[in-house]
């Protein structure tokens, strides 16, 4: 399914909802690909931090596709290249949707450690109603998602 990457690489750890992970590997079609350097760092999907060097200051931005499918392709949910975006009062994880972004998680900063030149910071998530449609509803705006935790270096 997917590569392994390397630790202290800056990068996002995702586990999405365990639940639908979970539904979409039971399935006898149920297939989660990854593509464009994502990899699994435990139960999460590890995204690599985007080259790009003109990123605006309230935003980190993650290479890497994620694409969950089953029913026969009835059902389907792509994660790309997900950002941590920093509105003046809320922080949102968004991915791109065509030419536009869905802000598919609501985050609230948890904890921030130090160690070995890497800072890690942990995020709790939450679904937003953009997040709930990507669901076709199955999970409601508000519901809780994995933690999501950003390492970047020091």
């Amino acid at each position: 399914m997917m590569g392994s990457g390397d630790p202290f690489q800056p990068h996002l750890e995702w586990g999405l909802k365990s639940s639908f992970v979970g539904y979409i590997s039971s399935l006898a079609d149920g297939r989660i690909e990854a593509a464009d350097g994502v990899w699994q760092a435990g139960n999460a999907l590890a995204f690599p931090v985007h080259p790009e060097i003109d990123v605006p200051d309230n935003e980190i931005w993650f290479n890497g596709r994620v694409s969950f499918s089953g029913h026969g392709g009835m059902m389907k949910l792509d994660l790309i290249q997900p950002r941590i975006e920093n509105t003046d009062d809320k922080i949102f994880l968004t991915i791109a949707a065509g030419e536009d972004r869905v802000a598919i998680a609501e985050l609230t900063e948890t904890s921030v450690a130090n160690a070995m030149g890497l800072v890690k910071t942990r995020f709790s998530a939450v679904l937003t109603e953009a997040g709930s449609k990507m669901f076709n509803g199955q999970y409601p705006a508000g519901q809780q998602l994995e933690e999501v935790t950003v390492i970047l270096r020091s």
